[in-house]
């Protein structure tokens, strides 16, 4: 099981936005509720169950992005200048050491994957660790 928690956000830019998150891992996606301001808080947990070898996990990856809801008329997932994205692989974690991976309370740079000297688009403060079966969750 891949725990994500997104605590919170810092220095998303923009005016009167109502940011959500959007949490892609192993091919499932959870979605934060609607906050407001370029501060906000949301923790919030989301459980990924993925029934893989730690060999096969190591070609998935996590991508977190950030929406600022109501900056298009349909509240599409912008990313270019008004939003950020992160996307971590596990490839870079020994297969050993999956099962007690663990990022606790970190916070990630949001950039555009686009325009990657478009400098930093916020920050976003998240946990997440691996469990393997019979593992316990750090507290």
């Amino acid at each position: 099981q891949i725990r994500v928690r997104v605590i919170e956000g810092r220095q998303l830019p923009g005016n009167n936005i109502k940011p959500v998150v959007k949490v892609h891992v192993c091919g499932h996606t959870h979605r934060t509720r609607i906050k407001r301001g370029n501060n906000p808080y949301f923790d919030e947990i989301f459980f990924y169950n993925v029934h893989m070898t730690p060999l096969e996990l190591l070609d998935e990856t996590v991508s977190i992005r950030v929406r600022k809801n109501g900056a298009c008329s349909k509240g599409c997932w912008i990313h270019i200048a008004l939003s950020g994205h992160f996307t971590m692989t596990f490839r870079n974690i020994p297969v050993s050491c999956l099962s007690v991976f663990l990022v606790m309370r970190k916070w990630l740079l949001l950039s555009d994957p686009e325009d990657t000297n478009s400098g930093a688009k916020g920050y976003m403060k998240v946990s997440m660790f691996v469990l393997g079966t019979g593992d316990e969750p750090p507290v």
